[in-house]
This record gives structure tokens, C-alpha cells and sequence, in this order.
């Protein structure tokens, strides 16, 4: 019978005698594993996983419930480690200590106050106030949310803080800004017998640098020499930016050299300093010991680069370091591609920029300023416009002073006062009236636009902003609009009311004289200008000076003046007689002053012009018609001239 029952229905019989029968005994879930294992998997960052086994979980306790509102808030979904806070609340679930540290973290990284104020009354209400981890968490949200009196509040109330409390309060002083109550906590914490580790110095250390004080960061190096943290490299590197922020070059090459390990960062912060304080050559001759340290180098290190060749103008070196860019696929990250439009636009080389920043997939205020200044460097100021207009119209960005200060700058080339007057506006809604930079454009971009009024009126308004170039700016505005009495008046109480002055003063109230034909106060003032010897004179002084005796009819004088200097004179002298020549119709020294032109620099189109205009204005048209041939047949062009009528401005060839 038995083997018949086989025999007839095999897989049924099997199935009710032996799977059905012989069932496994299921083993009961242990909670506290499974919270361990999903802990696992948060600190992994595998959060679907550890959100799968939790949702398996049929008895959730309040350490499983805490494990994933902790997993969830450190990988950064604050709201949804919330959600489940709230979830679990509801159920009816106390929170332990890890609960709240959890949540505070969320309302740190949200930064929600409100969140945060009320954990704290739920830390007070479960009796966790004096937990220390819990009361580090309090103050360190209190911290990021922009309520420092509070975390200063928490910090007192601690009997015995923790390192780790330390640390805490201190980021939270240097994170808001607070730089020098932050060092001063740390003066008070080592009086009290507090030893710092090198997380704390890291802390110390980025505070100073914002204080940019030499005698600061060499307190703080001392210190970590003693503590024996010399020999971190994390530390080492805090010590070495510190000096960079500070400009020494002396004390940063000693810790540099000092270093027995280094890495990209040690090298890219020296290599930074370099740069910045212009010692191009020495940066690049650094990158390549970096390379025969077999250090992988990074964008900043090709950023640095970048910034070494523009320093030197080295456009061939330039483009080999672009070319090592793009082999690297990084050409494209952000800082680097604005330091590529930088250079370029530098060198010239305008089509290159406007590329890389067309082919940006990402653009930064810094991409959009960068391409702007550009257009301004090369010559086109209605292009600099045209952008400008693009990104204020644009929602995606906020306005900085940088970008302001390069938009008024392109308004007062095309003399667009309307413009000028709405970015002033600007300025004074977005709280740049107290930029020094953005108040000097402002003064200039007036005074290019004819308005020495209202350029006047920003002048007194800055009040103790004034400083040397809103001076100048004031005084170049009233020689360019030939108000050269209102310049000289100015120039003196400047003389009396500030003893500094620099180059561009005398080549501003120079041109002021040469522009108002006042002869006698611009000669007086560059005799006195070689007689204090406190101001070389450069080429710009000594073409004012031919440019003022040109203006007024004096050519046998100018033209003496530059026999007698012109080793030291350049181009643009030439370039002032010859125009003295154009206006008052002295054919024969134009021809002198054309040929010295010519040999000096043969592709230029301007004197050519100059001379044409020379032959024209005493009817000599058969001879200005020659030179615009010979011009037009060595493909010399004449730069266009811009001129604004209205509200539109049109090109003149």
C-alpha cells in the first residue's frame, strides 16, 4: 500500500510527508542585532538596505527606532530622520540620549531653531540636560543656527566640559565670525589647566586666520611645538595656510621645509603663496620638485598654475597647462575654468575665454565677473554691458560688490548715466555703500558721464572711506571734463589733508592742467613732483607734460621736451605732439614725429591717422588719401570709436 501511494502521486505524497512536515524551526529575531546591523549599514551609507531591515523588524524598540533616526540625520536626509522622530513619538516611544543627538543634528544640518529649542525642552523634560554628549549636541546646534548666546549659556553651565565640548563651543565662535572671542576662550581654557589635542589647534588655527596677525599665528606655532602636534600633518598644514593668510613667506618656507611628510595640500598652500605674492617663477619651479616628490597633483595645483602664467604673461606656458587640464578631465571645474578666462583675457586672447566660460556647464558670479572684466580689458565695453544686463535679469545669482564694481566700470566707458544712476541705486539697496571700491567706481562712472555733480556729491558721502584713489578718481573727473580749476582746488586740499600721494595723482591733475590749459600750475607741479623725488616720473607724467605745451600751441617747447627726454619717454608722447600738430596744423614737425612713430612701432594705425588728418587740415588731401591707401594695403585697421547718443550708442569706424 505505502509504495503504491508513491507510486500513483510521487511529488504530492512527498510534498504533505516530508516539506510539510519536516519544517524548519524559525529562529526568533534578536532586536539588538539588527540594530547593530543596520547601524552597519548607515555608517556604510547603504541607507535603502538599512531602512529595508528596519521595516522587517515586527518588534521595534527604542534603540532601533533611535539607530535609524541617528543613521538617517548623519548621512544628511534630516527630514526624513524628523519624520521618524515624529513617528516614533507617536507610538509612544520615550527617546534615550542617542535619540536626541540624532534630531539635534538634523536641526543643526537644516538649521531649524525652532526644531532645535524644541528638543532642548524635550532634553530638559527627559532629564538629559546634564549629559554631556547631549549638552555638546545643544551647544553645537545653538552654534550653527546663529544663536551663539545660547551655546555660551550651555558652555558656562557645564561643570566639567569635555575636549570634545571645547572643541564644540570654539567651532562655534569661529563659525560665526566670532574669531576673536575664539581665541581669547582658548587663552581661558589653557589658564584653567585645558590641553589641547590637534583637533582643537585645527580649530585655533583656522580662527587665526582670519585675524591675519604674524604675532598670533607665531604664538599658536609655538605652541603646537611644545604640545609635540608639530609631527601631524593635518596640523602642519593649519600652521603653513596660517602663515600664507599672513604673507609670510619666511616663516611658511621654514615650517614647508620642516615637514618630513607632505601631500597636495602642503604643497598647493605653498605654492598658493607663491603666486600671490607674484613669485610666478618660484611657484612653477615648486610644481616640479612636487612632481619629483610623486605627489599627485589636483585642480588647485593646475589652478595655481594657471595663476603663476598669468602673473608672468606666459601664454604659451599658459596653454600647455590648459592642455593638462583637459588631459586630466578637469578643465571644467569651477575655479580652475575662471582662472582659464582670467588668463586669456589677460594675454588678449578673448576668444578663448568667451569658449571656455560658453562651454561652462556651470558658471559662478565669479565665471560671469571674470568674463565681464575681460570684455572691459580687451576693449569692449558694450559686450561687458550686454552680459552684465544677462545675469541681473537673471534669478540664479546675488549681485556682489566685485561684480558692481565691473558693471560701473563698463557704464561710465559708454557714458550710459542712466545705468550709472541704477547701479548706484543698487549698490545703496544692497549695502555697498560702505565698499570703498564700489564708491570709487561709483565717483568714476559719473565723472565719465559728464556728471561731475553727482560724482561730487558721492565724493563728501563717503566721509572717512576716502581714501587715495577716491582722491584721484574726484580730481581726473574734473581734469576730463575740463574743469581744471575745480581739479587744482582739490589736488591742494589734498596735499594738506593727506600726506600720501602716488603716480596716478600727478598723472591726474596733469592731464586735468594739459585738458584746461593751465600751463603754468601743471609745469610748477611736475618740477615740484622731480624736486621731492618722492614719485619717479614715468612715460604717463612726461606725456602730460608734451600734451600740455602741445594743447596750448607750445610745439617748439614740446618738441624740445622730448629731444631732451626721449630715452625716457615712450610712445604716447610722440603720439600728444603729434596730435598738438594735427590741431594746430604744423605739417613739417608731424612728418618728424610720424617717422620716430613709425620706426617705434610699424603695425600701429593711430599715427597714421594722426598724419592723414595733419595733410587734410591744410588741404593736402592728395597726401592724406596716400596714407589711407598705403594703410589699407598693410591691412592696418583703424580701431572703431564709440560714441552715446540718447540711450543707444553706436560704432563710428
Amino acid at each position: 500500500m505505502f509504495f503504491w501511494k508513491i507510486k500513483k502521486n510521487p511529488f504530492d505524497y512527498l510534498q504533505k510527508s516530508f516539506f510539510f512536515s519536516c519544517k524548519p524551526d524559525v529562529p526568533s529575531v534578536n532586536p539588538f542585532k539588527t540594530s547593530k546591523l543596520i547601524s552597519s549599514y548607515f555608517k556604510l551609507g547603504k541607507i535603502r538596505e538599512a531602512q529595508k531591515l528596519f521595516d522587517e523588524m515586527t518588534d521595534k524598540n527604542v534603540v532601533s527606532w533611535s539607530v535609524v533616526i541617528h543613521g538617517y540625520a548623519i548621512n544628511g536626509f534630516h527630514s526624513k530622520s524628523v519624520e521618524l522622530f515624529s513617528q516614533m513619538r507617536i507610538l509612544g516611544f520615550a527617546p534615550n540620549s542617542y535619540t536626541v543627538v540624532g534630531v539635534l543634528v538634523c536641526a543643526r544640518g537644516l538649521p531649524d531653531l525652532v526644531l532645535g529649542k524644541s528638543v532642548h525642552g524635550v532634553t530638559v523634560k527627559s532629564g538629559f540636560e546634564s549629559n554631556s554628549v547631549v549638552g555638546t549636541a545643544l551647544l553645537g546646534m545653538y552654534a550653527e543656527c546663529g544663536n551663539i548666546f545660547d551655546s555660551c549659556k550651555l558652555f558656562e553651565g557645564m561643570k566639567n566640559p569635555s575636549i570634545v565640548s571645547c572643541n564644540a563651543m570654539l567651532a562655534g565662535y569661529i563659525d560665526n565670525e566670532l574669531f576673536e572671542e575664539g581665541v581669547l576662550l582658548f587663552n581661558r581654557l589653557r589658564m584653567s589647566g585645558f590641553i589641547p589635542g590637534e583637533s582643537t589647534m585645527l580649530t585655533v588655527v583656522q580662527g587665526s586666520v582670519a585675524l591675519e596677525s604674524r604675532i598670533v599665528a607665531q604664538s599658536i606655532h609655538g605652541l603646537v611645538v611644545k604640545l609635540g602636534l608639530d609631527s601631524d600633518m593635518s596640523v602642519n598644514n593649519s600652521i603653513l595656510d596660517l602663515y600664507s593668510c599672513c604673507k609670510d613667506l619666511d616663516a611658511a618656507k621654514k615650517v614647508f621645509d620642516m615637514m618630513e611628510c607632505k601631500d597636495v595640500i602642503s604643497w598647493t598652500t605653498m605654492m598658493g603663496l607663491l603666486v600671490n605674492l607674484e613669485y610666478a617663477v618660484d611657484a612653477l619651479n615648486l610644481f616640479l620638485k612636487m612632481k619629483a616628490s610623486k605627489v599627485n597633483h589636483d585642480a588647485v595645483v593646475i589652478m595655481n598654475l594657471v595663476l603663476a602664467c598669468t602673473v608672468l604673461g606666459d601664454l604659451r606656458r599658459g596653454r600647455q597647462v590648459h592642455s593638462q587640464a583637459v588631459i586630466c578631465g578637469i578643465e571644467y571645474d569651477l575655479p580652475l575654468a575662471n582662472s582659464l578666462i582670467t588668463m586669456y583675457a589677460k594675454r588678449g586672447e578673448l576668444q578663448s575665454s568667451k569658449t571656455i566660460f560658453n562651454q561652462m556647464t556651470q558658471k559662478s558670479l565669479v565665471s560671469w565677473t571674470a568674463i565681464i572684466s575681460g570684455c572691459l580689458q580687451n576693449g569692449h565695453p558694450r559686450e561687458a554691458m550686454k552680459l552684465f544686463m544677462e545675469v541681473w535679469v537673471s534669478e540664479n545669482y546675488s549681485l556682489d560688490s566685485a561684480l558692481i564694481v565691473s558693471a560701473l566700470t563698463a557704464s561710465g566707458v559708454v557714458a550710459a548715466f542712466e545705468l550709472c544712476q541704477q547701479l548706484h541705486c543698487y549698490s545703496l539697496k544692497a549695502g555697498f555703500s560702505h565698499y570703498r571700491s564700489v564708491q570709487n567706481s561709483v565717483i568714476s562712472a559719473y565723472a565719465n558721464s559728464g556728471c561731475m555733480d553727482f560724482a561730487q556729491s558721492v565724493f563728501e558721502e563717503m566721509g572717512c572711506l576716502q581714501d587715495l584713489v577716491s582722491w584721484n578718481a574726484i580730481i581726473n573727473g574734473y581734469g576730463m571734463n575740463s574743469q581744471g580749476e575745480a581739479a587744482l582746488a582739490l589736488y591742494h586740499k589734498m596735499r594738506k589733508s593727506r600726506g600720501d600721494i602716488d603716480r596716478f595723482t600727478y598723472s591726474c591733475i596733469l592731464g586735468a592742467c594739459s585738458h584746461s590749459g593751465l600751463i603754468t600750475d601743471g609745469l610748477m607741479i611736475f618740477n615740484e613732483m622731480v624736486e621731492e623725488n618722492e614719485v619717479m616720473p614715468c612715460q604717463e607724467h612726461y606725456g602730460c607734460i608734451v600734451d600740455l605745451l602741445a594743447r596750448a600751441g607750445c610745439l617748439s617747447e614740446a618738441s624740445g621736451f622730448v629731444d631732451d627726454c626721449f630715452e625716457v619717454m615712450g610712445p604716447n608722447a610722440l603720439r600728444a605732439l603729434l596730435s598738438g600738430c594735427v590741431l594746430h596744423g604744423n605739417v613739417e614737425l608731424a612728418e618728424v614725429v610720424a617717422k620716430k612713430l613709425f620706426e617705434q612701432d610699424p603695425e600701429e594705425s593711430g599715427h597714421v591717422v594722426l598724419l592723414s588728418n595733419v595733410y587734410a587740415s591744410v588741404g593736402r588731401f592728395q597726401n592724406a588719401e596716400t596714407l589711407r591707401t598705403r594703410m589699407d594695403k598693410q591691412r592696418l585697421m583703424k580701431n572703431p570709436g564709440i560714441s552715446s547718443l540718447g540711450e543707444s550708442s553706436y560704432d563710428f569706424g
